[in-house]
């Protein structure tokens, strides 16, 4: 299939994004109070718009725009993801307090959607990082949305954090333009086929990691994502467990193994150091914590060195293992946030402790709790093994046994932690019987998660066959 006449039919998931982020906007401006209630609905909507019509980009590879905009195979899987897990956020606030009638809410994610979009498609170091700013400006106004002290300390900090590593990416990509005098990914490549490989390559490489290294939460990157996780707007925390990470990871897959190829052995034994520090520090750090969002927040950093070992195989096989991964877990992280929002809509605390008895307040919320952290563990019968499967076979195909074994290490200690959130579900006693009620929106999303994850645990192949693995 040819785009070549209809060159902006490749930008149709991102159009109808933006075109439906500045109609929610407009209706906060403009709509009456009770008629903004209906914005997320429309939100909705235009997520599905956009998923629809990257279905018809299906098994398209082309690039446009003189080649700084790609559609090729991961970016329409990592648009897929973000478009589905997105829709999942927004149907399970439709009815949320946090966000009735809130227009800026709704609008901010989908530009921060929007952007994320254009970092998995960008070629271009104009484009990504432009991409990229548009993608986390969204989401730090989206972290100050809970107008309190500790609110606006952690987006303050986030911020300030994501300005330093945004400066540190672009002096990496001045570094880049400056020894190729290109931008485009592949124009990259071949002016650095041909020569000697100078320092100041291995410093650019080294800067643009510390860059994308801080979107996706990587040791020692990783320092805003615990507070983020626990300070934002559960809602907000929602989205941002897999939002911004997907254009990260994006990013990466498309810049290293396109434009540095010539030094493909040097990032990947660096992702690799990534991996072991990130998922070891990750999951030790988690089981000092007490707060389940603070858990979760160290919990993202050590599937992100999860994540990191599909980078670190550097082949096909580990980048489409990577991709299964992220979409298992991006679902289970959805999941255990959605089951934290509906049971601090009731009331119900943060801390591990307040979530004692919750079996008998509310039995499926305690059910899809247990499976998704199951899944995050990587306990067979669940989509967080499958994952782990194929990510760790890459690991042992391309010899590197020695991070498969330190991968599965850290998926069993992982386990000490997230035993602790279902033991207090389950073997504890509630201090009150209350049973705990949930919006209808909020409980679907919750419920079709919980299938996804168990769907994906034992019939993996349908997904599988979709991303060639």
């Amino acid at each position: 299939m040819s785009l070549t006449q209809v060159n902006w039919m490749a930008l149709m998931p991102e159009i109808i994004v933006l075109g439906f982020a500045i109609i929610v906007l407009l209706g906060e401006l403009f709509m009456s109070a009770s008629s903004k209630r209906s914005l997320g609905i429309i939100t909705l909507i235009g997520l599905a718009a956009a998923l629809f019509s990257l279905t018809k980009l299906w098994g398209v590879e082309t690039t446009e725009f003189n080649g700084m905009f790609s559609v090729d195979f991961t970016a329409n899987t990592l648009k897929a993801i973000l478009l589905i897990t997105t829709a999942l956020v927004v149907l399970g606030t439709l009815k949320v307090k946090a966000t009735l009638g809130e227009g800026e809410f709704f609008s901010l994610i989908l530009f921060s959607v929007l952007g994320t979009m254009f970092m998995a498609s960008a070629t271009d170091l104009i484009m990504l990082f432009i991409a990229l700013e548009l993608t986390v400006l969204p989401a730090y106004i989206l972290t100050a949305s809970k107008k309190n002290a500790r609110g606006a300390e952690v987006a303050l900090k986030y911020f300030l954090l994501g300005m330093i590593a945004s400066v540190i990416l672009l002096y990496g990509m001045t570094l880049l333009f400056g020894l190729t005098g290109a931008t485009n990914f592949a124009a990259i490549a071949d002016k650095l086929g041909g020569g000697p490989i100078e320092p100041t390559l291995i410093v650019a490489m080294l800067m643009i990691m510390v860059g994308l290294g801080f979107k996706v939460a990587a040791v020692p990157f990783h320092f805003w994502a615990p507070d983020v996780y626990e300070g934002a707007p559960v809602p907000v925390a929602s989205y941002l467990a897999v939002g911004p990470k997907a254009g990260g990871f994006a990013a990466i897959i498309h810049l290293f193994p396109i434009a540095l190829v010539v030094i493909t052995p040097a990032w990947a034994g660096v992702f690799a150091i990534l991996a072991v520090v990130s998922m070891s520090l990750g999951n030790l750090v988690a089981f000092a914590q007490t707060h389940i969002r603070r858990l979760l927040g160290y919990s993202a950093i050590a599937h992100t060195g999860y994540l990191l070992v599909g980078l670190a195989v550097a082949d096909n096989y580990g980048y489409s293992s990577m991709i299964f991964y992220f979409f298992v877990y991006s679902l289970a992280a959805l999941g255990a946030f959605l089951v934290i929002l509906a049971t601090t809509e009731w009331g119900i605390g943060e801390d591990i402790t307040d979530f004692a008895g919750l079996s008998r307040r509310a039995p499926m919320l305690a059910v899809a709790m247990a499976v998704f952290l199951f899944s995050l563990v990587g306990l067979p019968g669940f989509a967080g093994f499958m994952g782990k499967l194929f990510l760790f076979s890459a690991a042992v195909k391309s010899d590197l046994i020695w991070l498969a074994v330190i991968g599965v290490i850290n998926s069993a200690i992982s386990f000490g932690y997230y035993v602790t959130v279902i033991r207090q579900m389950y073997l504890v006693s509630p201090s009150t019987n209350e049973v705990v009620s949930v919006s209808k929106p909020l409980y679907f999303s919750i419920m079709l998660i919980l299938a996804a994850v168990i769907f994906l645990g034992i019939y993996p192949t349908t997904f599988l066959s979709i991303i060639n693995l």
